[in-house]
């Protein structure tokens, strides 16, 4: 299982890096050709704006794994471990409940811009919602997994979580 998510998280990260290359190249390139040669590619900025999208996507993923989004954890670093526990659970099922609404939210428009594309690519732009989609489903199976390894096997333990005690047990 530990190789199977190594090579995901290496598929993600050279995602999120070819994606970001390929825009940069796109954007400089244009740049290029239009106060050099003032001409352009007429797709590029397009392009260039889908892919900026999925690095934003691919990179909430990797935030959420790596559990490096932004959060106040003052109070909750200054409480036992069991009521920790009690807290991030709430705080997971909250995440859970609004990436739920999100992945219902994206599954709508999803479907509405199925039949959209973009004028300069003709890429469909439900492409940009599947984006936000996987990133929503994946962040959803991430907070169920760092719960379930936190709260019942004291594992993955977040930045601000009390070291475990000599006959500490779990929940």
């Amino acid at each position: 299982m530990k190789i199977v998510i190594k090579i995901l998280n290496g598929i993600l990260h050279w995602t999120i890096t070819v994606f970001f290359l390929t825009m940069v190249f796109l954007v400089f390139f244009n740049v290029v050709l239009r106060y050099g040669f003032s001409s352009g590619i007429t797709w590029s900025e397009e392009m260039s704006r889908y892919l900026f999208v999925w690095i934003v996507f691919l990179g909430a993923i990797v935030a959420y794994k790596e559990k490096a989004h932004l959060a106040v954890d003052v109070l909750i670093g200054a409480l036992p471990r069991k009521l920790q526990k009690v807290l991030y659970t709430i705080n997971n099922l909250i995440v859970i409940t609004v990436l739920a609404l999100f992945i219902d939210g994206g599954l709508q428009m999803f479907e509405s811009a199925s039949n959209s594309y973009g004028p300069a690519t003709g890429v469909p732009l439900s492409f940009l919602y599947l984006a936000g989609l996987i990133s929503a489903f994946t962040m959803a199976a991430l907070a169920v997994i760092q719960t379930i390894e936190f709260v019942f096997f004291n594992k993955s333990d977040p930045p601000w979580a009390k070291p475990i005690k000599g006959g500490e047990e779990n929940i």
